[in-house]
């Protein structure tokens, strides 16, 4: 019997599908027209991949051998980087680290093998420039699950891995909503609710559901790179994070996981909202600069 009166596959109607290819054609992409109080202190690069653009944030006073590869939340459904530049703006200011975010292709528009391939796109034309020891992916919700995913493609591509991954509320597979769903959906969390499904029959397109680049968790984690997870305890994707923990420790990998309380979903970006919690910050800083001090051998 399912304990809660939302269907795991609802139908999509045309009117919803329209509407998701409306806002991505109308989004404004543009960095160069973000806030100016955003943007003090930064410099600002467009650059064009195979499918679509990504950009580059730099603060003169940041190291320019290292580099923050941000992928952005929103569903796999939603966002840019200028949409999180509120929060892609204070993290090259406070983590210290210049930062690349792409913005890849779109569901219903595109499915999680155009989507994965941009990020790829993104991380060579990376590799052209750092050392992929100079590398930290950051993702958060769905750009968490694509920073986790993504190494399953660079393996098999033949790529070498990052330096590190950090993953804020991740999306760690589609097989079945674990119980912090039941325990949090539509109570203390209303961003992620029962329904996600119906995305990821959009996103996947013909990917099995246990596919690595649709559920990361699904697939071989050794010899993953230095991993940072976290959640809140009061967020349905809480349960997703602690067993992507678990299988990285089965499998003898570096990582850590951070339980935050009573905090929203996605915390990593919460100055986006005006908020700040300084204890993850802290947690996440002092994580990037563990992995750049150890693979600079200091």
């Amino acid at each position: 019997m399912k304990k809660h009166n939302t269907p795991d596959h609802m139908e999509l109607t045309d009117e919803f599908i329209q509407k998701l290819h409306d806002n991505i054609a109308n989004k404004d992409y543009d960095c160069f027209t973000a806030d100016e109080k955003l943007k003090k202190g930064l410099s600002l690069e467009k650059v064009q991949l195979e499918h679509c653009s990504s950009w580059t944030i730099r603060n003169e006073a940041n190291p320019q051998d290292k580099i923050i590869y941000y992928i952005h939340g929103g569903g796999f459904v939603n966002g840019c980087t200028k949409d999180l530049f509120k929060f892609i703006s204070y993290a090259v200011k406070h983590f210290g680290y210049n930062l690349y975010s792409v913005d890849y292709r779109l569901t219903p528009d595109y499915t999680c093998m155009d989507t994965i391939t941009d990020c790829e796109n993104g991380y060579k034309y990376l590799l052209e420039h750092y050392s992929p020891e100079n590398i930290i992916l950051m993702g958060e919700s769905a750009g968490g699950n694509l920073v986790l995913a993504l190494p399953h493609k660079l393996r098999d591509d033949s790529l070498p891995f990052p330096a590190g991954i950090i993953a804020s509320s991740p999306v760690v597979q589609f097989l079945h909503y674990p119980y912090s769903y039941y325990e949090c959906a539509c109570k203390t969390d209303f961003a992620i609710i029962f329904g996600i499904n119906d995305v990821t029959k959009l996103y996947r397109g013909e990917l099995p559901l246990d596919h690595p680049y649709l559920s990361p968790l699904c697939g071989d984690l050794s010899g993953y790179p230095p991993t940072y997870l976290d959640a809140s305890n009061v967020e349905s994707l809480r349960d997703e994070a602690r067993m992507m923990y678990v299988r990285l420790k089965e499998e003898g990998c570096d990582v850590e996981y951070h339980e935050l309380r009573d905090f929203f979903h996605a915390m990593l970006t919460a100055p986006q909202y005006r908020f700040v919690r300084k204890e993850e910050h802290t947690q996440v800083s002092a994580f990037i600069n563990r992995v750049f001090d150890r693979t600079n051998g200091k």
